[in-house]
């Protein structure tokens, strides 16, 4: 049995967004194998309460406030030298004197066999691990999500800005990746990416999961012509891909089957929903169990155009037997087959096509569904991916004693 420090951006716990289900499924199923202490930084609207759940899956548990999440200040000025320097801002927000301090003292005072940094900005405290390996644990290409976010700005000085980031960001990816001993990514896409970007990095594709005995079909009988989207809108990939259905795709479906209705699961911040759509679309907010309203709905989408990584939420989605209609981006890392397990589309004219298609196909629907089931059970249970985590684990500390 190993000693790892793992050391994350945020509590992973409770685990309600993308980043914190990929960290704590792969955090639960490490800590029975080995040794974990942990250190995090701590977001404002990270539940404090947290602490103590990890506190009964780790050997010890320490966590920091970001810095700029309490200082105006210092956001600022992260904001403007990220823009100004080499150093990006997504570093700068997440360097923290008292990690930093934290991370020195555990080294000192304890022999760990390896590092675990769960999020690309973390790289900039491998200076202060002496011999001790790390790993690097990508949930997206970071770099490639700035530039995507550059060539869909909406103004001149979104463009400037995020192109900036993404150039300054590439460079601090390449560093991080060729340091690491591996890095992790979510899909062979991500991993193609990163080998261009840095081919002397040692790359792995530890893929998103899901739990597949939590997440399955249910006999809740589906609700005609109901669509549903799962996704907080403070992500810009979800609020972008949700503004392009409501404007671009919704209509085109309306005028063919005008009773479809929309749930929209998530905080829906920033979201307008249009006049014309009022009535046929609900915005749940936040909640805690959405299997009762996916399993309700006769098609779930998802229309992303932006980002990188893998869609836990569709991942969940197939694991509850659901037809999916998404875009390539949006299915980005799953190996699904087009008209066997999901309907891709790229454009509105047939991203509403294929979901006419499922609404006024039943046996099409139930077909889909149960393929997309198979493929989440035999392949993405989080169980089959961490493992995939341990074996890279063991084989780096065996080889570096």
């Amino acid at each position: 049995m190993a000693k790892i420090l793992f050391i994350t951006t945020r509590l992973p716990y409770p685990a309600n967004e993308g980043h914190q289900i990929r960290t704590y499924n792969l955090l639960k199923r490490i800590c029975p194998s080995h040794q974990v202490h942990y250190l995090s930084l701590q977001r404002k609207d990270d539940d404090p309460k947290a602490v103590q759940h990890l506190e009964t899956m780790c050997r010890s548990v320490q966590v920091f406030p970001i810095p700029s999440d309490h200082s105006k200040v210092r956001f600022a000025k992260d904001l403007l030298l990220g823009f100004l320097t080499g150093s990006p801002f997504v570093v700068r927000k997440y360097f923290s004197r008292e990690l930093a301090r934290a991370i020195e003292e555990k080294l000192a005072s304890e022999q760990f066999d390896l590092v675990h940094f769960d999020m690309l900005p973390l790289a900039q405290y491998a200076d202060l691990l002496g011999n001790v390996p790390y790993v690097l644990n990508n949930h997206n290409v970071e770099s490639l999500l700035l530039k995507r976010r550059a060539e869909n700005a909406a103004s001149l000085p979104e463009k400037v800005f995020f192109s900036n980031q993404a150039k300054s960001l590439h460079q601090f990816e390449y560093n991080a990746c060729k340091q690491a001993k591996e890095t992790f990514v979510c899909s062979q896409v991500d991993a193609d990416i990163l080998n261009n970007l840095s081919p002397a990095a040692n790359i792995s594709v530890v893929e998103n999961g899901v739990d597949t005995r939590f997440f399955a079909p249910t006999k809740q009988e589906q609700t005609a012509n109901s669509l549903v989207f799962v996704g907080g809108m403070g992500w810009f990939p979800n609020k972008d891909g949700m503004m392009f259905f409501m404007e671009e795709v919704m209509p085109k479906i309306l005028a063919e089957i005008p009773d479809t209705k929309l749930t929209l699961v998530g905080k829906s911040t920033g979201v307008l929903i249009p006049d014309d759509l009022q009535d046929n679309i609900t915005v749940t907010g936040f909640v805690d169990d959405f299997r009762p309203i996916v399993a309700g709905a006769a098609v779930y989408i998802l229309p992303i155009r932006v980002g990188s990584g893998t869609r836990l939420k569709l991942l969940e989605a197939m694991a509850m037997g659901k037809a999916i209609v998404s875009t390539s981006v949006g299915a980005e890392g799953i190996n699904l087959s087009s008209d066997e397990n999901i309907i891709y589309a790229d454009d509105a004219g047939t991203f509403a096509q294929g979901i006419i298609a499922l609404l006024t196909d039943r046996e099409q629907n139930a077909r889909f569904g149960h393929s997309a089931r198979d493929l989440a059970t035999s392949k993405y249970d989080w169980d089959i991916i961490a493992n995939k985590l341990l074996v890279s684990y063991n084989t780096i500390i065996t080889t570096n004693t």
